[in-house]
């Protein structure tokens, strides 16, 4: 049986596998710079603001006070150390993105997800993580946390 890819440890390729642009994105409009580490997942947390009132006479009111701030969390990993040709892929272009367009640089940025119209919300970024998974291969994940609201 032939052999596909050698099981070297550190070695990545990258096979272009659709013809289309892109299968999925989420895009940052207004922001500083290009996210161009890969994005591996991503969860969005919305909410409402109600409350429930319980009275003696086994009574049940519902408050509904509108629509809470939501988060979404924006994964997917990198490389400390890149070959020549995957620059795109290092941790620190992810760092670099938080610098310039977190909350106390850049204020509010758009953000769509793929090309759903409604999945359009104004984001403030407010959190980065960064972890290094294997010290052998130097391939880490990250994840980048935006607050969140729906434009209506």
């Amino acid at each position: 049986m032939p052999t596909v890819f050698s099981p070297c440890v550190g070695a990545v390729a990258k096979i272009q596998a659709c013809t289309e642009e892109s299968v999925f994105s989420i895009n940052f409009s207004g922001a500083a710079g290009k996210l161009t580490a890969p994005i591996g997942g991503f969860a969005l947390e919305l909410n409402g603001n109600y409350q429930f009132l319980h009275t003696v006479n086994d009574f049940i009111y519902v408050y509904a006070f509108g629509d809470r701030v939501g988060e979404l969390t924006v994964s997917g990993f990198g490389f400390v150390k890149t070959c020549s040709g995957a620059e795109d892929a290092k941790l620190c272009n992810v760092f670099e993105f938080y610098q310039k367009n977190r909350i106390k640089e850049k204020g509010d940025l758009s953000v769509q997800i793929g090309d759903c119209a409604d999945a359009n919300f104004w984001a403030f970024l407010t959190g980065m993580r960064l972890e290094l998974q294997d010290p052998q291969t130097l391939v880490g994940q990250w994840s980048l946390r935006f607050n969140i609201v729906p434009k209506k």
